[in-house]
C-alpha cells in the first residue's frame, strides 16, 4: 500500500470505525427483526385479500363473507380493518369495502357503484333484495336517468347508506311482494314496472332491448326460463309484453299473442 493510502488510513480513528460498523449492524438487525415481526399468517391473509380485491372480480364491492375461504372470520375482519386503516382499501359502510379508482381529472377517488353496493349488502346480510324499477332499467340499458334516491325492497331492517348526494334506502317488504327478489328475471320485471307509462310511445324500442337481453349468451337462457316460469304472477299488460319478448304463445283462449320477432 502506498504512503498516501497508509497516511489516510492512519487519520481514521478506529473508534469511529467501530461506531459506524456497529450502527450498520444494529440497523440491519433492527430491519430484519421488524420484517420478521410482521411476517406470518396475518400478513399473508392481508396480501391474499388485497390481491383479490384489486382484481375486481367477481365483485367491485366486497364484504367479509367473500373471504371466508381464506381464513377464519375474525382474522378476515381484522385484516380488512388494517387494510382500511392503512388506506390500501376503502371502507364504504359497515362490512363493505372496495379498492377505489382514481379520477384522472380530479385526482380524487371515484364514488363506488351503488348497484354493486346493493348486491354486496345482500351477500353481507344474507337477505333477499328487490331493486327498484329505475335502478333495474338503468342496469339493463332501458333507461339512463340519474337517481338521487334508490329504494331497495328487502326482508330485513337495514339502515340507509349515503353516497355523496345519493341515498340508498332499504324498505322492509312483505314476503308476498318479494317473489322476484334475487331471481334471474328480477331486473326485467322491475324495469318493466317503471317503464309502463312509456310503452304506448316506446314499446318497439323496449321490446327490441328485451329480446337482446334474453338472447345474451351468458345470462339470457336463465332470464327467459325464469320469465316463463313466473309469467302468471305478472300483471296482464306485462304478460303480453313478456310473451312477445320470449316468443311464448297464450293458449288460454286459443289466440296467440305477439309472436317474437328476431332481434
Amino acid at each position: 500500500m502506498g504512503a498516501l493510502g497508509a497516511s489516510a488510513l492512519d487519520r481514521i480513528c478506529p473508534k469511529s470505525v467501530n461506531i459506524v460498523w456497529t450502527d450498520i449492524v444494529l440497523n440491519m438487525y433492527a430491519k430484519t427483526g421488524q420484517t420478521r415481526a410482521h411476517r406470518g399468517p396475518a400478513l399473508d391473509l392481508k396480501i391474499l385479500i388485497l390481491d383479490r380485491m384489486r382484481a375486481r372480480k367477481p365483485f367491485p364491492v366486497w364484504t367479509p363473507v367473500d373471504f371466508v375461504d381464506l381464513g377464519p372470520r375474525a382474522a378476515v375482519d381484522k385484516a380488512l380493518q388494517r387494510l382500511a386503516h392503512s388506506n390500501d382499501i376503502r371502507r364504504i359502510d359497515r362490512g363493505l369495502y372496495d379498492v377505489p379508482a382514481v379520477n384522472r381529472l380530479t385526482g380524487k377517488a371515484t364514488t363506488p357503484d351503488y348497484t354493486a353496493i346493493i348486491d354486496a349488502v345482500a351477500r353481507r346480510d344474507q337477505i333477499r333484495i328487490l331493486v327498484d324499477g329505475l335502478t333495474a332499467a338503468n342496469q339493463l340499458g332501458l333507461a339512463d336517468a340519474v337517481a338521487a334516491h334508490v329504494v331497495v325492497h328487502t326482508d330485513a331492517r337495514i339502515r340507509p347508506i349515503k353516497l355523496g348526494k345519493l341515498t340508498i334506502t332499504f324498505k322492509l317488504t312483505a314476503p308476498s311482494r318479494l317473489y322476484w327478489a334475487g331471481r334471474p328475471a328480477m331486473r326485467v320485471v322491475q324495469a318493466l314496472h317503471w317503464l309502463r307509462d312509456l310503452l304506448p310511445t316506446d314499446q318497439t324500442r323496449i321490446l327490441k332491448r328485451l329480446q337482446s337481453i334474453i338472447s345474451d349468451p351468458a345470462h339470457g337462457a336463465a332470464i327467459r326460463q325464469d320469465l316463463a316460469a313466473g309469467i302468471q304472477t305478472l300483471p296482464t299488460w306485462m304478460q303480453d309484453l313478456v310473451r312477445g319478448a320470449i316468443g311464448q304463445r297464450h293458449s288460454s283462449n286459443g289466440a296467440s299473442k305477439m309472436p317474437a320477432s328476431r332481434p
